[in-house]
């Protein structure tokens, strides 16, 4: 018996819609997109770098940028334009993503001079409010520990698929990273591989809990905020300006696995953190948040956690990933991240 709600829409060629709330409640839903018929995904093998790359043309034709009243996102309005969101109001949703990297019917791959894989897998969108405005700082407490809730879920769900390796919820946030749409969002992709840096990351727990143990042990100057459930940190060996990780105490695989009143404390310190991330610049922070989760076999080991790397290093500059993070994968820091914290502390001010 969950405290949340769920309703679950079969939309046709493939495509799922859930929707998640506080309490029960009806849903009046309309007519939607259609599916995106395109060309099937697939995977070329790095014969270098030993590792998965992800073919999928489809994706070129997403929708960019578009003004707000041409929202796909945003709730269904009777006698409106067709979103990709038939309900006419919702809460938290999760539905499939019109433009797919991967597909849970992922046809033959083509034969290459290197090896080819099918495009296995499934790609969520993850909407966190109707309201196009607003963001993950201003949903509140209460919706961020439903969107916990939601994701949690569906991570469940996904696990229980044999052909799912590892599940990967994300946010790309602020359009200096790259994000197609403005409405606030995340997304859920699910591998049929594990990719080579987390299968590094998983690794590493195998013979013990070194972030417990980091946890355990962390300078109390890089700890933002704490509460029983776990504490908001900026990691020592942080690789992006401003990085910031929320760590639940209780080692678990994902946050299907928080108890109700975990859930709560894990959302106000997930708030906490995104907040601190605004405010140091006085401004939204554009970040990639990636909710770190167990891999398939190691869900006994693996200690999960949420990390916010964030792109802005002062108000007018941001941090570009160039030639040697691209290249050779060894990232240059351009704050420390004592510093760092002290600035995310309101303890001191950037003078740059």
């Amino acid at each position: 018996m969950t405290d949340f709600h769920t309703k679950y829409v079969d939309r046709g060629h493939g495509r799922s819609l859930w929707l998640f709330s506080e309490t029960a409640r009806d849903y009046e839903l309309l007519e939607s997109l259609p599916a995106v018929q395109g060309a099937d995904a697939h995977m070329r093998w790095h014969p270098l770098l030993r590792e998965w790359v992800c073919h999928a043309s489809t994706r070129q034709g997403r929708t960019f940028l578009p003004d707000a009243a041409d929202c796909p996102l945003c709730p269904a309005v009777k006698g409106g334009k067709l979103t990709d969101m038939p309900a006419t109001d919702y809460e938290i949703a999760i539905f499939t993503n019109r433009f797919s990297a991967l597909s849970a019917e992922a046809g033959t791959p083509p034969e290459l001079g290197v090896e080819t894989a099918p495009g296995i897998g499934f790609c969520d969108v993850v909407c966190y409010s109707a309201d196009h405005h607003s963001s993950f700082a201003t949903i509140g407490v209460d919706r961020i520990s439903l969107l916990v809730a939601a994701i949690g879920h569906r991570w469940d769900t996904l696990m229980q698929d044999e052909r799912v390796q590892y599940v990967l919820p994300f946010e790309n946030r602020g359009r200096e990273i790259g994000v197609t749409l403005d409405h606030p969002h995340g997304q859920i992709y699910a591998l049929s591989h594990i990719p080579a840096l987390i299968a590094r990351e998983a690794d590493s727990f195998v013979h013990s809990n070194p972030l417990g143990d980091i946890v355990a042990h962390i300078n109390p100057a890089l700890i933002l905020a704490q509460n029983e459930c776990g504490i908001v940190m900026v990691p020592e060996w942080g690789r992006y300006p401003f990085e910031t990780w929320v760590v639940p105490h209780r080692q678990m695989a994902s946050p299907a696995e928080f108890t109700a009143d975990e859930r709560v404390q894990f959302a106000a310190l997930m708030h906490d953190a995104v907040s601190r991330l605004d405010a140091v610049h006085g401004m939204p922070m554009p970040y990639t948040l990636g909710w770190h989760t167990a891999p398939r076999g190691m869900q006994d080991t693996f200690h999960f956690y949420c990390a916010f790397r964030p792109l802005r290093r002062s108000a007018d500059k941001l941090k570009y990933l160039a030639s040697v993070e691209q290249i050779t994968g060894t990232f240059l820091v351009d704050i420390p991240p004592e510093q760092a914290a002290e600035l995310l502390a309101g303890k001191a001010k950037l003078n740059v």
